[in-house]
C-alpha cells in the first residue's frame, strides 16, 4: 500500500516573476542613490520587511534597519513598485511576509588616463586623433 505524501507547503506564498534573479536585476535598474547620501557619503545595507496579501499587492513596508540620509525611503520606494504572482491557496486569504536587503554602495570615480605617444617628427593635422576620455599627450623630439 502507498502513502500519499502531502505537499511541502500546505500555503503558497506569492512569487517575483523570474525569480530572484529578476527581483535582483530590477532592484539594480531602479535603485536611484539618493542626492542627500552622495553629499553626505553615506554607505551602507538597509533591511527591510514588506507584506504581500494573496492578490500579489505589496501592503505595507517597515524598515528594520536604516541608515538614514534618503535611503530608508528609497528602499520603502522600490519595494512598493514590486508587483508579485498571484497564490493560489484553496480560496484562503493570506499574507506573506518577506524581508529584502539593499546595499548602498557609493560609485567609484573614474581617474582619467595620460597616455604618451613618442614621435620622431609632429604628426600632421590630419593624423591627429581624438578620444572621447583621458589625455593624450605627444611628445616629438629631433636627433
Amino acid at each position: 500500500m502507498r502513502k500519499s505524501r502531502k505537499p511541502k507547503h500546505f500555503l503558497q506564498t506569492p512569487q517575483y516573476p523570474g525569480g530572484k534573479t529578476a527581483l535582483v536585476k530590477f532592484i539594480n535598474e531602479n535603485l536611484k542613490y539618493p542626492k542627500k547620501a552622495l553629499e553626505s557619503k553615506v554607505e551602507g545595507t538597509v533591511e527591510a520587511e514588506y507584506f504581500i496579501n494573496g492578490l500579489g499587492n505589496i501592503t505595507s513596508v517597515n524598515i528594520l534597519k536604516g541608515i538614514g540620509s534618503g535611503c530608508d525611503e528609497e528602499v520603502v520606494r522600490l519595494i512598493k513598485l514590486l508587483s508579485f504572482e498571484k497564490a493560489v491557496n484553496r480560496g484562503m486569504k493570506s499574507s506573506t511576509r518577506k524581508t529584502l536587503s539593499v546595499n548602498f554602495k557609493l560609485p567609484k570615480k573614474k581617474t582619467p588616463t595620460i597616455k604618451y605617444n613618442l614621435v620622431k617628427e609632429a604628426p600632421k593635422k590630419e593624423e591627429v586623433v581624438k578620444k572621447p576620455s583621458g589625455y593624450n599627450i605627444t611628445i616629438t623630439y629631433k636627433k
